[in-house]
């Protein structure tokens, strides 16, 4: 059996990871399994970069680069039709030409990820005759321009009048690429995969996926990379991280010499994507700073942030960007708790991954976050939106793990449910399924 799956990257964010590992997991399975990147970040010879099919010729590579330009320029002329857009991220149908791979690659089954930043064109599926499996890392498969529809329900009928857009209009850009998905998908033999029970009701009740087989199977994680790590493994990775801020934070949490609580943070553009949460996180701190509850705020993913940082029981340390797994997973293991306040999640891999190294974890109840966290078990979840119900939570969480039951919980969580060989065999069996017809 061979499995094509196509996402824009193979490293780099969460649906890069996920689909990476699941890649990899099939394949230990024995399926021959390939990738299909816009832009390749690693060195498995399993995996076919876009520029692999980029003609040489420098006027055929001069013509493509025109043809770009034009249409970029056109599709900006149509979002400038909506001054009032907010800054959340959005997508078009803007592609880029992906020179026949699809046609020269073969595959059994196709497996979509996450496909956006201009990279394949839904068009593109008109020519797959074969079974496409599609795996949801947010909305926009089944919306028309936006990831994240939070609030919004115009996806359950044929969006337009959107409010992303700012737009009162029946037949806005949301409406138009909401119709050009319907035409393209009604031909195709479409199974959808959800990584949480949450983004499968929603893709139920969509207009576009409403009549489709979808099936939930979460996202895994290698638990073996992701562990509690010992004070000596830390120390060890922390030598490693010398003269780095991350260093510095390592070698102080084994030391003892911050006998604070750690709080730990972290995301993609963790101080600045709105989408985050970081504003809510820094007002549930503010919250405990008032009542003079002491601690430490680790942020990774940004450098530092403009949002008022005035606190007078609260210490903050900025870490920067972390590319390293293994410094990652130490963060997670040195910290006594994990807050990921973000207003919309699918199945976050800031979540699982801190679980799997055994640290509590506090979020707002909300999207796949109850797949992970289990109240007052292995976290928190607070009241969606409630920033002091966040607070309560951080509080909560410090509080209640001295016997380091919460941490016991928060790693078996993980290996039991969420394992990179648990899930790649819920995949095999879909695969197999598809192919046989079942």
């Amino acid at each position: 059996m061979k499995i094509l799956s196509v996402n824009t990257s193979d490293t780099g964010g969460g649906a890069a990871h996920a689909a990476y590992r699941i890649h990899q997991g099939v394949r230990q399975m024995g399926v021959d399994s390939r990738m299909f990147v816009k832009n390749k970040g690693t060195d498995d010879p399993n995996i076919y970069a876009l520029s692999d099919f980029v003609p040489a010729n420098p006027v055929y590579r001069l013509f493509d680069w025109c043809a770009k330009k034009i249409k970029n320029q056109i599709q900006h002329s149509r979002w400038n039709k909506y001054p009032n857009r907010d800054s959340k991220y959005k997508s078009d149908l803007r592609s880029t030409c992906i020179h026949g791979a699809l046609q020269a690659i073969p595959y059994d089954i196709l497996h979509l990820h996450w496909i956006n930043q201009r990279f394949l064109s839904i068009d593109e599926l008109c020519k797959v005759h074969k079974p496409i499996v599609w795996t949801l890392h947010d909305s926009w498969p089944f919306c028309g321009v936006c990831h994240y529809f939070l609030d919004c329900e115009g996806y359950q009928h044929q969006c337009g009048q959107c409010p992303q857009l700012g737009s009162s209009y029946p037949d806005d850009l949301s409406h138009q690429v909401w119709m050009r998905k319907a035409e393209v998908y009604k031909d195709l033999d479409l199974h959808i995969v959800t990584p949480s029970r949450w983004l499968a009701d929603c893709a139920r009740k969509s207009s576009l996926f409403r009549n489709v087989d979808i099936h939930v199977i979460p996202n895994g994680l290698d638990t073996d990379l992701f562990h509690p790590m010992t004070n000596e493994e830390i120390k060890t990775i922390a030598e490693t991280q010398k003269e780095t801020a991350v260093g510095a934070v390592l070698h102080a949490a084994i030391k003892k010499k911050d006998a604070n609580p750690t709080i730990l943070y972290g995301a993609v553009n963790a101080a600045t994507d709105p989408i985050k949460g970081f504003d809510n996180l820094l007002s549930a701190l503010h919250i405990l700073d008032a009542q003079g509850f002491e601690a430490h705020l680790v942020v990774f993913g940004a450098d530092k942030t403009e949002l008022p940082m005035h606190f007078e029981h609260i210490s903050v340390t900025f870490v920067g960007y972390i590319h390293d797994f293994i410094v990652l997973a130490a963060l997670y293991s040195m910290a006594d708790v994990v807050v990921v306040p973000s207003a919309t999640e699918n199945l976050s891999y800031a979540i699982m991954e801190s679980l799997s190294c055994g640290t509590p974890v506090v979020a707002f109840n909300i999207g796949g976050n109850g797949d992970m966290i289990v109240h007052q078990q292995n976290g928190y979840l607070a009241k969606r939106n409630n920033d002091r119900d966040l607070a309560n939570g951080i509080e909560w969480s410090i509080n209640n793990d001295a016997d380091k039951l919460l941490s016991h919980n928060a790693r078996e969580k993980v290996v039991s449910h969420f394992a990179q060989e648990i899930v790649a065999e819920q995949y095999l069996d879909l695969y197999n399924k598809i192919v046989n017809g079942n």
